[in-house]
């Protein structure tokens, strides 16, 4: 399993520049995290759809009951909805990884500078949200 952020604070160190690049960085890791185990649970249903279906012609083929038959088709109808719903998970999961590189990338565009200047200027600074209208 991947890290789990901390709670997201009203104000505090917890929503600091550095705090939130790590918690996008630790959501764009569950999202690559969730998009791979789409992909390998896909792919094995995808296998067990294709041997239930291999398994219900042989059945047809042998003269097996027509209800066993049917059950077994049902089956693998059953595996490839479920490869179905991967595929959009896979989607979703996607959108997410990459929505998550954007959001850190435009933090870090816009809050880097200032975090760095004033790192290196050693002053005791507001905590965050300290400057927020109220």
């Amino acid at each position: 399993m991947g890290q789990i952020a901390p709670a997201i604070g009203a104000d505090g160190a917890d929503n600091g520049y550095v705090a939130l690049v790590a918690k996008f960085t630790i959501l764009q890791s569950a999202a690559a995290n969730l998009l791979a185990e789409a992909e390998r649970l896909s792919l094995q249903m995808r296998v067990n759809a294709d041997a239930a279906t291999a398994v219900s012609d042989l059945c047809a083929v042998a003269e097996v009951d027509a209800r066993h038959v049917a059950t077994v088709a049902t089956i693998g109808a059953a595996f490839g909805r479920v490869v179905t719903g991967c595929t959009g998970l896979m989607g979703t999961a996607d959108t997410l990884h990459t929505a998550a590189g954007h959001l850190k990338a435009e933090h870090q565009a816009e809050y880097g500078g200032i975090y760095e200047a004033v790192a290196a200027s050693g002053v005791r600074q507001a905590k965050p949200g300290f400057y927020r209208p109220t």
